[in-house]
């Protein structure tokens, strides 16, 4: 067999599946069938409720924190950055002994990556 008598036969075939499914759409099939159940809307109007509604306010019990000590919490929270009073000593440390400080090795891991991208 060669390539073409199979593509042949392979575009044959589709063309018949096709129109056979087609066929079975238009004069077997029942009519689709809505498997939602349909829902009756009603309007319901609550504008007298909203004029009467007042907020009320809930308190947790327990310990009580306010948004600013709250915010703080968060910013004193160490990300793994260097304060800013450790990193004036490491700076002079660096500019004394080069790469054998800490932050030295940091700058050389750094660079490292840098030429490894």
């Amino acid at each position: 067999m060669s390539f073409t008598s199979v593509m042949t036969f392979l575009c044959v075939s589709y063309i018949f599946v096709y129109a056979g499914m087609i066929a079975y759409d238009l004069f077997f099939t029942k009519e689709a069938v809505d498997l939602t159940p349909k829902v009756e809307e009603q309007e319901i109007d609550i504008s007298d409720e909203a004029k009467t509604f007042h907020p009320v306010m809930i308190e947790k019990e327990g310990k009580e924190k306010s948004l600013v000590a709250s915010i703080a919490s968060e910013l004193s929270r160490m990300t793994g950055g260097i304060e800013m009073d450790d990193l004036v000593p490491m700076l002079n440390e660096l500019a004394e002994k080069g790469k054998d400080s800490p932050l030295g090795g940091l700058v050389n891991d750094w660079n490292e990556y840098e030429q490894a991208a």
